[in-house]
C-alpha cells in the first residue's frame, strides 16, 4: 500500500503568492509590513518565539548565483532537446503520448516554469500549502537553495533571503515543525518531468547519507562500500525520472551502453523513502521524538518493500504509460524479493542483482537444465533462467566490456533485444549523477533537524531545487540574483 504523505492536507483555499501584487514584483508578497513586531511563522503560533520579531527595514541586497547554466556532475539539458514525439520508440520503450489531466492553468504554469520562472515554479509546487505565511516559506527555502553558495545550513539559507535575525529560526520550524504535505510537491515534480518527455524508465536508487551524531531520524552505522568502511548514517531509497533524448535506434542505443553513454540524460529525483532500523522502530520513545509514523512501527521495512513502495506510487501519480523499472541492487541480497514482487503485478523490470545469486536454466525438452548459470555464458545473448523456488522464468545478461564490474542483470522483458537492455540498464548510472548535484549544489547532506517530517521536507525542498535547475531551459537568475524579503 503506498502512501503520500503522513500528514492529512487541510482544505483552505490557497491563494498564489505571484498574482494580485501592487508593486508588479512577483516576490512582493515576500515583503510583509515595516511595523515592529510583525513576522511570517511556518504554521507555528507566534507563542514560540519569545524573542518577538522584526526586521531591520527592508534593505536589498544582492546575491551570487551560478550563472554556469549547469550543476555539477548534471548536465542541463536544452529544452529544444528534451520536446518528445508521439508514438516515439525510446530505448526500446513504445513511449505513447501521456494522458493529460492539467488544467490550462497548470499548462500554461508548466510553460512559464519551462521557461525559467521560477515564482511560477514555486507557486506550482507549494500552491496547495493551506497557509500564506506557509507558502512564502516555502519560496524562500527554494530561493536560498537555489541562490547561497557552499554548506546549506538553516543559518546562511536564511541570509540569503532575509535581514531579519529571526528568519533563520522561522525557517527551522518551517522545515521541522511545519505539518504541510510533501506529496502533492512530489507529484508535481512528477508532472513536470513527465512534461519534457515520457520517462523510458522509472529508476530506483540506494543513496548513503553521511550524519555526525545518533540523534537524526534513522541514523545507524552500516558498512559503505564507495567509503570502503564503516560509516555513520542514513539510509533512504529515491525515485529518479530520467529527462532528455535517448539513442534513436538499438543499434546507436546499444553503441552507447557500451560506451557509457546515456544519450544526453540526466535524472530528476521524485520521490523518497528512509529506511528505519530496527532500533529505530522498536522504541517507542524514539518513535514519539521523531514524529515517526504509525505505518512505520511495526517493525523495519527492508529496502526492496520500500522501492515497491516507490513504484506503486509513481503508477499512481504517473500521466503516461508505465516505464521499466530500472535499478541496481547488486548490494543488497534480498533484492530478488523485489523482482518476484514486480513479476507478480505484471511491471517491466531490468534490476542488477548480487553476482552471489543462484540462478539455473530451465531445462528444456531433452536438455537437463543448468543449475550454475555464469556471467560469463550471459554476454553474447540474454539467457532464461530461474530464481530458486520461483515458477517466473527471467532473462539474465551482464554488461560487456573489460574492467568493468561484472553485474547480473535480470528482466522479464523477453520482447527486447540486448542493444536495447543495454541501454535501459545504463540508466542506473544517472542517480549517482544526480546525487553529487544535491550534495555539492543543494545541501543533500546539510539538514538540520531530526524528525521523521523534517527529513522528508529536506529531501522534497533540495530535490526541487534540482528539478528547476534541470528542467527550466533558461533559468530565472534575475529574479534569483536580486529578490530579497525581509520577515
Amino acid at each position: 500500500m503506498t502512501t503520500e504523505t503522513a500528514h492529512p492536507a487541510t482544505h483552505t483555499p490557497a491563494r498564489s503568492l505571484s498574482t494580485s501584487l501592487p508593486s508588479g514584483h512577483p516576490f512582493s508578497a515576500f515583503r510583509t509590513s515595516d511595523k515592529p513586531g510583525v513576522r511570517d511563522v511556518s504554521g507555528v503560533s507566534t507563542e514560540s518565539f519569545p524573542n518577538g520579531s522584526g526586521g531591520p527595514g527592508g534593505t536589498k541586497r544582492t546575491t551570487r548565483t551560478n550563472r554556469t547554466g549547469a550543476t555539477n556532475g548534471t548536465s542541463r539539458t536544452p529544452q529544444s532537446t528534451r520536446s518528445h514525439q508521439a508514438g516515439a520508440s525510446r530505448n526500446g520503450k513504445n513511449a505513447g503520448t501521456c494522458t493529460d489531466h492539467t488544467t490550462a492553468a497548470e499548462r500554461a504554469g508548466t510553460t512559464a516554469a519551462a521557461t525559467g520562472d521560477f515564482p511560477a515554479f514555486a507557486d506550482a509546487l507549494f500552491g496547495h500549502l493551506p497557509r500564506t505565511d506557509q507558502r512564502r516559506w516555502a519560496h524562500s527555502y527554494l530561493l536560498a537553495l537555489l541562490t547561497t553558495e557552499g554548506k546549506k545550513s538553516v543559518r546562511r539559507l536564511a541570509a540569503a533571503v532575509s535581514d531579519s535575525p529571526t528568519a533563520s529560526q522561522s525557517l527551522h520550524q518551517f522545515l521541522n515543525a511545519s505539518p504541510w504535505d510533501w506529496g502533492p510537491v512530489r507529484r508535481e515534480l512528477v508532472r513536470r518531468a513527465e512534461a519534457t518527455t515520457p520517462p523510458r524508465a522509472w529508476v530506483l536508487a540506494p543513496a548513503v547519507l553521511p550524519k555526525r551524531g545518533g540523534h537524526s531520524v534513522g541514523v545507524h552505522r552500516r558498512f559503505c562500500s564507495s567509503a570502503g568502511r564503516t560509516v555513520s548514517c542514513q539510509l533512504a531509497m529515491g525515485m529518479f525520472l530520467p529527462v532528455g533524448e535517448a539513442p534513436a535506434t538499438p543499434a546507436t542505443a546499444a553503441a552507447a551502453a557500451a560506451s557509457g553513454d546515456c544519450g544526453g540524460s540526466t535524472a530528476v529525483s521524485v520521490d523518497w523513502r528512509l529506511f528505519l532500523p530496527p532500533q529505530w522502530v522498536e522504541d517507542p520513545e524514539l518513535l514519539r521524538r521523531n514524529r515517526i509514523p504509525a505505518a512505520e512501527a511495526h517493525g523495519p521495512r527492508p529496502m526492496w518493500a520500500h522501492a515497491l513502495d516507490l513504484v506503486e506510487t509513481q503508477a499512481a501519480r504517473t500521466s503516461c504509460p508505465p516505464a521499466p523499472v530500472v535499478a541496481d541492487l547488486s548490494e543488497y541480497s534480498d533484492s530478488v524479493r523485489l523482482i518476484e514482487a514486480l513479476a507478480r503485478q505484471g511491471r517491466d523490470f531490468v534490476i542488477a542483482v548480487p553476482p552471489a545469486t543462484a540462478l539455473a536454466t530451465p531445462a528444456t525438452p531433452g536438455m537437463p537444465g543448468d543449475p550454475g548459470a555464469r556471467p560469463r555464458l550471459l554476454q553474447s545473448a540474454p539467457t532464461p533462467v530461474r530464481l530458486p523456488n520461483s515458477h517466473h522464468t527471467y532473462r539474465a545478461f551482464t554488461e560487456p566490456g573489460p574492467g568493468r564490474p561484472a553485474r547480473v542483470w535480470l528482466t522479464n522483458m523477453a520482447h527486447r533485444r540486448l542493444g536495447q537492455l543495454l541501454g535501459l540498464a545504463r540508466l542506473h548510472q544517472l542517480p549517482a549523477a544526480t546525487l553529487r548535484a544535491l550534495e555539492t549544489d543543494f545541501g543533500l547532506y546539510d539538514f538540520e533537524g531530526r524528525s521523521y517530517p523534517g527529513w522528508h521536507h529536506h529531501m522534497t525542498l533540495t530535490s526541487a531545487a534540482h528539478a528547476y535547475r534541470v528542467l527550466a531551459d533558461e533559468p530565472d537568475d534575475r529574479t534569483l540574483a536580486t529578490v530579497r524579503f525581509v520577515s
